[in-house]
């Protein structure tokens, strides 16, 4: 039999090496529609907008309440860990998603002490504050939407998306998102916004290997499932 050179292996290892480093991505962008309208703030202590005339009125940041996942077979690999911060009296991000199984930290960047729970689940969150600079995680087990709070502070609220997948994708001011690694196969693309899953859904056929790119336009009113 004959050897290969050193130096011919090193380009066949080389070769195998960025083969299989390629990654399927699916990227896209989201034409959305013009932001809802604010809701009245009920909580008592708190003025609604209307009622504050030397506050601005700011609107509605639709990109930070948008949680787009890609479905495929069911099955999700290794879970992640997926880091949630408490900056200040709120979330750094608004909604954010999990795959089932995840070890989701939250670290509280905030100069007090928080006692968090979920309003459908008072077990998912270990009992005791969180303390400045401290983390607490725990790790979901079933696919759901859960609505984190602290009830000494009423204003502090977060909606942890948790899905049977691990392709889990936020949106720029833009509208563009981007999923990476993402094997061979068909997907549902569907979105969370806010509350609820939109109606809108879009199949996505993802190749061998490359790019592929996906467009969806949001109905206006971003109207959820029933």
């Amino acid at each position: 039999m004959k050897l290969l050179p050193a130096a011919v292996l090193s380009l066949v290892a080389l070769g195998v090496f960025a083969e299989s480093s390629l990654a399927n991505t699916v990227v896209g962008k989201l034409e959305l529609p013009p932001a809802p309208e604010r809701p009245p703030i009920q909580q008592k202590g708190f003025l609604d907008r209307v009622e504050n005339p030397l506050a601005p009125v700011r609107g509605v940041a639709v990109n930070s309440q948008l949680v787009l996942v890609l479905e495929g077979d069911g099955k999700v690999d290794t879970p992640a860990q997926v880091n949630w911060d408490l900056a200040g009296e709120s979330f750094s991000r608004p909604v954010i998603g999990a795959p089932i199984g995840a070890e989701v930290v939250i670290k509280n960047s905030s100069k007090l002490a928080r006692n968090l729970a979920a309003a459908e689940d008072a077990k998912l969150i270990p009992a005791g504050p969180i303390n400045p600079t401290g983390p607490k995680s725990f790790r979901p087990t079933e696919a759901k939407v859960y609505t984190i709070g602290d009830k000494d502070a009423p204003h502090l609220k977060g909606t942890l998306v948790v899905v049977n997948t691990k392709y889990i994708a936020y949106v720029d001011a833009a509208g563009n998102f981007n999923f990476g690694d993402v094997p061979e196969g068909s997907y549902k693309l569907k979105i969370f916004f806010r509350s609820g899953w939109l109606e809108k859904e879009e199949t996505v056929n993802v190749g061998v290997k490359g790019k592929t790119e996906v467009n969806v336009k949001v109905p206006a009113g971003y109207p959820l499932k029933k």
